[in-house]
């Protein structure tokens, strides 16, 4: 009742719910369906049902949108469990606070979100060259989704609507509507199985006590169709002066009998007229008096575009940008939306007010095709039109701006953008207020510059307060929301909280899978966060199988050349040089760093960063004279473009000083360590990952210019704060074990040496295995420890034994 009050819909349930409905049978009896609406109770989340159990779940493996409506107040707990609902957020009738917005407004408002309109309904309905009444027992559902795609299968066919009674419809009894659908029909289809012989009660069923009598009595022409064979002789005594029955698949006959019965109302006329081609596409996009036909649907809806309806072009845009029954296509969205403003423009001319939008929406459609050259020129002109209309500090000048800040960001200028935002966001808090969709624009996109400019503690602060914002504004489970707290976990990984931003990442995944899909770009960037985690926890094996998802749903979506396919298979690269596949990392490393040269330029940090890849990867290949070349090459162009901060440029820094130890030049390697520490130091926090493993490698580089005492210190406080935080497995802190045992044997403990590297050796068999190369070595240097330690011991032993004058003078005595 709720729903009927505001939406002229119609609504499928099924009279009992304990029973299952075949897997053959979901397409046509839940597949169909535009929304699933769950009335929540203890009942439904305590016991074992259908709807929670087997209907939820198609809903949310086919994207299909689910309203929960609570129907009982204080289970919340139990509806927020991760098997039931999770964070999900549901519609209440019975909360009543006057200072929100009302129950019945929220319920229409979402409505209208996911149904198409009642206007739109009606206008479409009216597109139809006629209707086909479809007569059939319920239990028959299955067969009669299969007659109508039967039907549309052929071209003549394709503009006539098939009613048939399985929904409720409000405001009209079942009878009465029933009745009008026949007097508006052209054609009465009779849909044949045995279930059409069935009594119910000692009763005629419905169609053969009222449809097909009334039928007859309205002088209606009918056409049986046997889907499953029928005891004809049993049919025609019980369905009297039935027509012969015609078998769907025996194709040229069947298609004839319609063609008889439909040629007087198929108007193939309306084929070349592009507001039909457009309505009728809508109808089969949205399943409304026909079956959904997403492919057929997107076709008729293109012919219209095609013919210049503008209607038609920017539904597709929606559908394209929006992934509606299709898949994301960010080169088609761009392509209509050209047409779009190219249209606006010679309308309305280039600086009216729906041609800016269209100039500015067409700037983010290239930008999300990873064209940043391309959009930052259509940024800037939109920037210049709003500066001569309106002046510098107008709100639509300012949203201008911001938008520049958001191409410089993509493009890899980061002080550029923070020049800019440090000026855009206190204005857009003054004028436009805190809480304000172009204020948290603003907001987001100066954290995000923080972040990509290395300070992930500012960083962090800034997206905190964007979520709060965008909770308020938008709601927690809006994609915007799910998207700034995505970016808020991946500064919790940045600083060294792998585990909290991994368990935000698996949440923000769930919900975008329900809300775009799980091959949206936005899922996908949020399944490769979780990746990035995975490999930072060093559950290699977990990362690997996400990039093998990702990477190719990334080329197919947005191309192999897209600066996000890019960075997935860059991640690729680092994930083999983690599991020390080297040549393999190499190979990958230097195959995206060309394709990034000739996409995004030399001097784009996405570009940098690769060959900062590449000089280490050579160091771990052993040729570090190389390795230090193309690393100080990479090392001035990210100092000089994103300053020595920057977490591109200390990563390139601490790189060099590895190759620079791994060629033997320890003191210079020492002197980047230091300078790499002072820097991690200031930014992280002492006890940060990359500080510690920073520390590690100084204690290290002290060992090997003989400093023992100092490397033993350092090793110490390394070991110690990794072990709290990383735990003892992880690959950081058991390098740092082996560097304090070295260090230990280098001062001629050898005891204690002995004890750490055989701990060592256990942790190696636990976490890498026995025939791991690392803990093959780990094994040799403990026999080498034992070898020592065993020398040692007979020397001392030898030492402590009395001498042949200390015998004869003990003896005397």
């Amino acid at each position: 009742e709720d729903i009927f009050k505001t939406q002229d819909c119609a609504v499928f349930y099924t009279e009992t719910m304990t029973e299952e409905i075949e897997e053959k049978y979901k397409e046509s009896d839940l597949g169909q369906m535009n929304l699933f609406v769950i009335p929540v109770t203890f009942k439904l989340l305590s016991k074992p049902n259908r709807a929670m159990d087997s209907d939820f779940r198609y809903a949310k493996e086919k994207h299909i949108p689910v309203l929960p409506i609570m129907m009982e107040m204080g289970i919340d707990e139990f509806y927020s469990a991760k098997d039931k609902f999770g964070e999900a957020q549901y519609l209440s009738p019975y909360v009543h606070d006057m200072t929100a917005i009302s129950y019945e407004e929220k319920l229409k408002k979402y409505l209208e979100s996911v149904l198409i309109s009642n206007e739109m309904a009606e206008r479409i309905r009216k597109a139809f060259d006629a209707y086909i009444f479809l007569s059939y027992r319920k239990k028959d559902r299955h067969y009669a989704n299969q007659l109508m795609k039967l039907i549309h299968s052929h071209p003549e066919f394709r503009d006539i609507a098939i009613w048939y009674d399985e929904f409720l419809t409000p405001g009209e009894s079942f009878r009465a509507n029933i009745e009008k659908m026949m007097q508006d029909s052209k054609l009465f289809t009779l849909l044949v199985t045995p279930n059409l012989l069935e009594y119910v009660d000692g009763k005629p069923n419905y169609v053969m006590a009222h449809e097909y009598p009334d039928a007859r009595k309205a002088g209606m022409d009918i056409l049986p169709t046997e889907m499953v064979k029928t005891n004809r002789a049993e049919l025609r005594s019980k369905y009297v002066d039935i027509p012969e029955c015609v078998n769907p698949n025996e194709d040229e006959l069947f298609k004839n009998r319609l063609l008889d019965s439909l040629s007087k109302i198929a108007i193939s006329a309306n084929n070349a007229d592009p507001e039909h081609n457009f309505l009728i596409g809508l109808a089969y996009l949205d399943g409304i008096d026909v079956e959904k036909n997403t492919e057929r649907g997107i076709e008729l809806i293109t012919m219209a575009a095609e013919a210049n309806l503008l209607e038609a072009i920017e539904n597709l845009i929606d559908i394209y940008h929006d992934g509606i029954g299709t898949q994301v296509d960010y080169k088609k969205t761009a392509f209509w939306r050209e047409r779009v403003w190219e249209y606006y423009k010679q309308q309305y001319g280039e600086t009216a007010p729906c041609t800016l939008r269209e100039l500015r929406n067409l700037a983010f459609d290239f930008h999300n095709l990873g064209d940043y050259q391309k959009a930052l020129g259509l940024h800037e002109k939109f920037y210049k039109y709003c500066c001569e209309l309106f002046g510098q500090q107008h709100p639509d000048t300012l949203i201008a701006i911001n938008d520049l800040a958001n191409i410089y960001n993509s493009l890899g200028e980061y002080r550029k953008a923070l020049n800019l935002l440090g000026d855009v966001y206190p204005l857009c808090c003054r004028i436009f207020g805190t809480e304000n969709f172009d204020t948290l624009d603003a907001l987001n996109e100066l954290a995000r510059t923080y972040d990509l400019l290395g300070e992930h503690l500012k960083a962090s602060e800034l997206y905190g307060k964007a979520y709060k914002i965008s909770c308020n504004l938008l709601g927690k489970e809006h994609p915007t929301t799910l998207m700034i707290l995505s970016h808020l976990a991946c500064t919790y990984n940045a600083l060294g909280n792998h585990m909290k931003a991994l368990n935000l990442h698996e949440s923000i995944y769930d919900l975008l899978c329900q809300i775009h899909g799980n091959e949206h770009p936005h899922t996908l960037t949020v399944l490769h966060n979780q990746a990035k985690i995975y490999d930072d926890l060093e559950d290699y094996t977990k990362a690997l199988e996400i990039y093998k998802k990702i990477y190719p749903l990334r080329c197919k979506i947005l191309g192999k050349e897209h600066p996000h396919t890019l960075i997935t298979l860059h991640n690729f690269a680092l994930h083999y040089g983690k599991t020390r596949d080297h040549e393999k990392a190499l190979k990958i490393h230097e195959k995206v760093h060309a394709l990034q040269c000739k996409i995004l330029g030399e001097e784009h940090p996405n570009t940098l960063d690769s060959l900062s890849c590449i000089a280490y990867t050579y160091v771990q290949l052993g040729n570090a004279k190389k390795s230090f070349e193309i690393g100080e090459n990479a090392y001035l162009i990210q100092y000089r473009t994103l300053g020595k901060e920057n977490a591109l440029t200390i990563t390139t820094l601490f790189n060099l000083a590895y190759a620079y130890g791994d060629y033997g030049n320890y003191q210079k390697s020492l002197e980047l360590y230091e300078s790499v520490y002072a820097i991690q130091h200031k930014i992280f926090g002492e006890e940060h990952p990359d500080t510690l493993n920073t520390l590690g490698n100084l204690a290290y580089t002290h060992g090997e210019l003989g400093n023992y005492k100092k490397a033993l210190e350092l090793n110490e406080n390394a070991y110690t704060r990794q072990c709290e935080i990383l735990g003892e497995e992880h690959h950081d802190t058991m390098a740092t074990l082996n560097n304090l045992a070295r260090t230990e044997d280098n001062l001629g403990n050898h005891v204690r040496a002995f004890e750490l590297q055989t701990k060592l050796y256990k942790l190696g068999c636990k976490v890498w295995g026995k025939d791991d190369p690392q803990t093959i070595k780990s094994k040799e240097r403990l026999e080498e420890y034992r070898a020592k330690l065993s020398s040692q011991n007979n020397s001392d032993t030898a030492s402590k034994k009395p001498s042949f004058f200390q015998r004869i003078f003990k003896k005397k005595l």
